[in-house]
């Protein structure tokens, strides 16, 4: 009776699901298949036991040229003896539809396990299925025949699958080419990111990408070089609507001793379009493996708005370092611009050399270039000494790194955002004016004092006892300007790049006569030179070679390094001491930092009751001379840049750029520096942009 009344109740579901096609069977209601799953578990567990048989199913789906991650749902569909849907012995439900429940589990990148059980003597056939891949219209089934498991008894380890191995593939097909005694390594790159078109993808079809890293004493294949490393391949060049468009992925092998060496690598966009973010890692596998696929330069992926064609000016003052000495362009020194759009490089000079303008100590050039509007343009500039002539005119042996280390962005990246419209980026080298110049004949004791505490509980813990305390200046021109001995990071010391360890006078240290943990010392400045030092603190055994630093922030944001000024009498003459705060040793995090305070503004944040909008007063008086107030509210805690413009629009001042809080602030800018004339003050943050316009009249 019970058995008549529970097939009353679901049979005529159960026909209705089953007499309909395939497609419409997986577009049924999911109430109905949920009473008829209750059918066949109820019926299954009713009936009598049968031996079964474990299956254990690993599955691979780097070969999949779609984006599937570990928040995906693949699944195993089929049947069992051509029966479908079936329950199987360990309760589980197999179908060709979505009734199926063999799910495998994520276990880390492109691998996924599924153990699950077959009743002895029965034919098993099956099939991978991804909803994502459907859904991206490129096919949720894997290609190639079925794959079945004969009628038997006995367990069942079908080994690795990959889930598109190709028509007439065998069942346990790979993607590596068997090499005798070397491992292989699947790299995969989604490019069409920010980031990416930044760096020069198109993605017309064209685009080359490769993979480059550290050599690792040779046994790598890549290395950091152009045209070195493994070339990626597109994985679909049908349809630039499909995921796999703009997936590249290819094959890199070691071999077998280096298994547990960590590879740092970076992927690369045309010849020199290096990922903006920090060097990758990864320990070099024991077996044929996969790394999973990531965004390019990990930025997001770019909808809407293709690339758009602009000019933008590059222009940069190099009065301040003709002041020092350091750059001479009769002695052959050139200037360039190298960021995210020219791969951090030089290799065409149309977008990197910067020309002498005449008359002026300005260098400055127009560079095209074709960027989704919107995404950030990360720069520096170079110098690129001409060795051999600096080494006689200094009696060096190393010269120092051309990279400017901006005293405004504590060393990290310039930032503007691409707006596609024509834009004038006008600075001066390292951010400096003419208020930091220090002129030869002076001398000036900086004092530090640093609480070394948290350093004891330390990853490499601080051993009072054994440890010295020393600084780190890093700032290779400034270092060059006081004698300090730069230490080559490469085997070419005419790179002149510095260790970050080895940009500080090695006689320098730093002393705690009272045990108290503080510890301080003085360094004497020479003119000429500038008033923003940037520094670390650095603990370690000199005699062992071992030392540890203070890790800082990235090249991409505040606080990188600690940066202190200087600071003039009120008549511009320079003091004889100068003490910086009391500090406290920092392992991680973004470093404490100071305002430049020779630029001609402050800004006083004027608390009372939180602003609900963004707003930019206009200023007062207007005209003035020379100097003008102004107000602006932020609602949020933002990043905010704070900017005058001439009315060719060439950016004259940044007076701000920061992370602030909401609240209301005033702004009061000496405008003493520049000519008459109509100017533009702007307020930037990441959801709007306000521009006024003020008149300074001399």
């Amino acid at each position: 009776m019970q058995d008549e009344r529970f097939g009353i109740l679901f049979m005529p579901s159960a026909f209705f699901l089953f007499h309909q096609p395939k497609d419409t069977r997986m577009k049924t209601s999911t109430i109905i298949r949920r009473w008829l799953l209750m059918l066949v578990i109820a019926v299954g567990l009713t009936s009598t036991a049968f031996a079964q048989r474990t299956v254990t199913l690993r599955l691979n789906t780097a070969t999949l040229p779609d984006t599937l991650d570990a928040l995906d749902e693949v699944q195993i569909r089929g049947a069992v003896d051509d029966v479908g849907p079936f329950t199987l012995p360990d309760g589980n439900v197999i179908d060709w539809s979505d009734f199926t429940t063999l799910k495998p589990a994520n276990v880390g990148g492109d691998y996924w396990d599924l153990t699950f059980q077959i009743p002895d003597n029965s034919k098993l056939n099956f099939k991978a299925y991804a909803q994502l891949a459907e859904d991206d219209q490129i096919g949720g089934w894997e290609d190639g025949d079925n794959a079945q498991i004969d009628a038997g008894t006995g367990d069942v380890d079908l080994g690795l699958h990959y889930y598109i191995k190709g028509d007439g593939q065998a069942y346990d097909w790979s993607p590596f080419e068997q090499k005798p005694d070397s491992i292989g390594v699947m790299f995969r790159v989604w490019a069409n990111t920010t980031d990416g078109v930044t760096a020069g993808f198109v993605g017309d079809g064209t685009d080359a990408l490769a993979v480059r890293g550290d050599p690792i004493d040779g046994v790598s294949p890549l290395t950091w070089g152009a045209d070195t490393g493994v070339t990626l391949q597109q994985e679909n060049t049908d349809s630039d609507a499909t995921p796999g468009w703009s997936l590249f992925s290819g094959m890199a092998y070691y071999p077998v001793s280096a298994a547990g060496t960590p590879q740092a690598y970076k992927f690369v966009a045309g010849p020199e379009g290096w990922e903006s973010s920090a060097d990758r890692f990864f320990d070099i596998p024991s077996e044929d493996s996969t790394l999973h696929w990531v965004y390019f330069g990990n930025s997001p992926p770019v909808t809407g708005q293709g690339p758009v064609e602009s000019d933008i000016e590059f222009s940069v003052d190099l009065s301040m370092l003709e002041i020092i000495g350091i750059f001479r362009r009769a002695r052959g020194d050139t200037l360039q611009v190298r960021g995210s759009f020219n791969g951090w490089g030089c290799s065409n000079p149309d977008i990197c050399l910067l020309e002498k303008q005449f008359g002026s100590a300005e260098f400055a050039q127009f560079v095209t270039l074709n960027l989704i509007p919107g995404v950030d343009i990360e720069y520096k500039y170079f110098i690129d000494f001409e060795v051999q002539a600096v080494k006689d005119e200094f009696g060096v042996d190393v010269i120092p790194s051309g990279w400017e280390e901006p005293i405004g962005t504590q060393g990290a990246n310039r930032k503007e955002v691409y707006t596609g419209e024509g834009q004038t980026f006008i600075d001066t080298y390292n951010q400096l004016l003419i208020e930091n110049m220090i002129l030869v004949g002076n001398e000036i004791n900086m004092s530090f004092s640093v609480d070394m505490t948290p350093a004891l509980t330390a990853a490499d813990p601080f051993n009072p006892a054994t440890d010295t305390v020393s600084l780190g200046f890093h700032d290779p021109i400034w270092s060059m300007t006081q004698g300090l001995a730069l230490t080559p990071r490469s085997d070419n010391p005419d790179l002149g790049d510095a260790l970050n360890l080895g940009e500080f006078a090695s006689n320098f240290w730093l002393e705690d006569p009272d045990g108290d943990m503080v510890y301080t010392g003085a360094f004497r400045v020479q003119g000429p030179t500038y008033s923003g030092v940037q520094y670390k603190y650095i603990y370690g055994s000199p005699s062992g070679n071992t030392f540890s630093e203070e890790n800082g922030g990235n090249t991409s944001g505040p606080g990188r390094r600690r940066t202190r000024f200087i600071v003039p009498f009120a008549d511009g003459t320079w003091p004889r001491d100068h003490a910086f705060p009391p500090e406290t040793y920092q392992a991680d995090g973004d470093l404490p930092f100071e305002p430049n305070p020779a630029v001609p503004v402050s800004v006083e944040d004027q608390g009372g009751e939180l602003p609900t909008t963004i707003h930019l007063s206009q200023n007062f008086p207007n005209p003035f001379n020379p100097v003008t107030t102004f107000e602006y509210t932020i609602d949020t805690r933002t990043q905010i840049k704070l900017s005058i413009y001439d009315v060719l629009g060439r950016r004259v001042a940044t007076l701000v750029d920061a992370i602030q809080p909401a609240s209301s602030y005033r702004v009061t800018f000496d405008a003493s520096r520049l000519a008459s004339g109509t100017y533009m003050y702007r307020l930037e943050t990441p959801s709007k942009v306000i521009t006024r316009s003020m008149v300074l009249l001399k």
